[in-house]
């Protein structure tokens, strides 16, 4: 791995606290030295000032009232003191400033900067309901060459806040510039070989140039690269305030609950009508069931999911046999309970015996079980991973080693839902867990989290996942793993399970299935 001399691009003494988070990576990092900061004249915000953004500042200053108590990631902070390394040509320049443009200094690999869908960074986005917000990384291109988008990052917005939108997604995203820098060092040139082409065009969109610019009242691609204008603000309040008063009506009198949905496979096909599924329902209405798994164990089929009760909100584990003749399951019977909370109870076979792992991210780890007596008693054999936040762990065997798909936290604040790592081992049993040398492998809110096992159909292997954009486990999203090696990981989304195969349910998020049966769960609105 080459050790690559980067020089920061900033135009104050203190940046957001996120940017600051960023200079702290690259100090402990070893496969980066900081060589210079260099500081350009701070660009003055014509929003601040001025008749015509009156309402937008009268705005924020009410959700900066309302939301903003818990924002933290865009307060200021002092630059970190740097032990400056001299290069006369740095190998790369990042742009922390607040400008875009591009910054005449030589680096071998150009001046990387992040660049948003929509500016201000989240703000069009809680307007019009946009599920997740996107953050990219590009290299900057200028008069001679285009520039390079490096990597993206899609996250769920914050249905009710501006501030809170800008302050998360800007914290979650943070760490695509760290992660990308040390791509680049391990491949050199060859990082940019996949990287996608910008086509040049011009930003200035011309607000100037329009007469009474500020009479229109309606939204278009080109007006969200700007703060909305007094009138757009006023159809944007109206908006939000029509937004707010549904999440306050929805609370006080909905409730939603999840169950299971089951079906017996026909020939050892699955059953793709959803609405033929039968309902697998939690005992009374202060429960919940949910994260279905299926096993077959000779003549018979068992469900593993989990129950929660909405009175101490703790999950734990449970079992109940399938009955061929009704067609329906036994009595089911409770199989694990801890202290903490426990859900997605992965079960799998290997060399006649059955393990399983349990979400336990309340005890910050990745456990692994024994069955000691099928289905009912388990045993904890080893712990996988350990201070570490992750949720809904899944393994998979290929290549002669076990791989452990799991989504993880990393900092305080990231979700749960943005990122997916992938571990290795030969024996899961035995070796330590080592991580994969471009983990987080996704960083999309849309495919990131599993959904239950994977899927080896006709040569082809599938992973379900999450599409938590909007609210968790809106839908269920089937990716086709294209690449799967120690260095490598490629997949493509080829399709979805939405809840519209009947009206009273509003989302679905866990699928798996055995020759026998094929299991769902949904949240069921009342």
């Amino acid at each position: 791995m080459r050790e690559l001399k980067i020089a920061i691009l900033v135009d104050d003494t203190k940046l957001e606290k996120y940017k600051v988070e960023i200079i702290n990576e690259l100090i402990v990092a070893d496969f980066c030295t900081i060589s210079k900061i260099i500081n350009i004249d701070k660009e003055s915000d014509t929003y601040d000032q001025g008749s015509k953004y009156l309402f937008y500042r009268w705005f924020n200053k009410l959700d900066a009232l309302s939301f903003g108590k818990g924002t933290k990631y865009l307060k200021q902070e002092p630059i970190p003191k740097i032990d400056l390394v001299d290069a006369k040509e740095p190998d790369l320049i990042i742009n922390l400033s607040s400008s875009t443009k591009y910054y005449e200094n030589s680096a071998k690999y150009g001046m990387w900067q992040f660049v948003y869908n929509s500016s201000p960074l989240g703000y069009w986005e809680v307007i019009n309901n946009d599920p997740y917000t996107t953050v990219n990384l590009e290299k900057a291109g200028n008069g001679f060459e285009s520039g390079l988008l490096l990597d993206t990052f899609r996250t769920a917005t914050d249905r009710k806040s501006m501030l809170k939108n800008r302050d998360l997604v800007s914290w979650r995203t943070h760490m695509m510039m760290v992660r990308n820098i040390k791509l680049l060092a391990q491949n050199g040139e060859s990082y940019f070989e996949d990287k996608k082409i910008l086509l040049k065009f011009n930003h200035d969109i011309g607000n100037k140039k329009r007469k009474f610019f500020d009479l229109q009242f309606k939204f278009s691609d080109q007006t969200k690269q700007y703060p909305p204008t007094n009138c757009q603000m006023l159809v944007a309040s109206c908006k939000l305030v029509r937004k707010y008063a549904r999440f306050s009506l929805r609370k006080f009198f909905t409730m939603d609950r999840w169950l299971i949905l089951y079906s017996q496979n026909r020939d050892g096909e699955v059953n793709p009508n959803l609405s033929e599924y039968k309902r697998f329902y939690a005992p009374s209405e202060n429960y919940f069931v949910a994260d279905p798994f299926v096993v077959d164990e000779g003549e018979k089929s068992y469900l593993f999911y989990e129950e929660l009760d909405y009175a101490t909100s703790k999950g734990y584990l449970k079992v109940a046999e399938f009955d061929d003749e009704k067609g329906d399951f036994k009595e089911p019977q409770m199989i694990l309970e801890e202290e903490y909370h426990l859900s997605y109870p992965n079960v799998f076979k290997h060399e006649g015996k059955y393990y399983m792992i349990p979400e336990s991210y309340e005890n910050k780890t990745v456990d692994l079980y024994e069955c000691i007596e099928f289905p009912t008693k388990w045993e904890k054999k080893k712990t996988l991973l350990e201070n570490v936040s992750a949720v809904d762990a899944t393994l998979y065997f290929q290549d002669k080693k076990w791989w452990m798909f799991v989504n993880i936290a990393r900092k305080e604040g990231f979700s749960m839902n943005d990122e997916l790592y992938i571990y290795h081992a030969k024996d899961f049993l035995k070796d330590e867990w080592i991580s994969h040398s471009k983990n987080p492998v996704v960083c999309d809110v849309v495919t990131a989290r599993a959904a239950g096992n994977l899927i080896k159909k006709d040569g082809k292997l599938y992973r379900p996942a999450q599409d938590c954009s909007g609210f968790y486990g809106r839908k269920i999203v089937i990716n086709e793993v294209l690449k799967l090696s120690e260095d490598e990981y490629k997949e493509q989304l080829v399709g979805e399970i939405n809840s519209d195969f009947s009206d009273d349910l509003v989302a679905v998020h866990t699928l798996n299935c055995s020759k026998k049966l094929t299991v769902i769960d949904a949240i069921k609105s009342r």
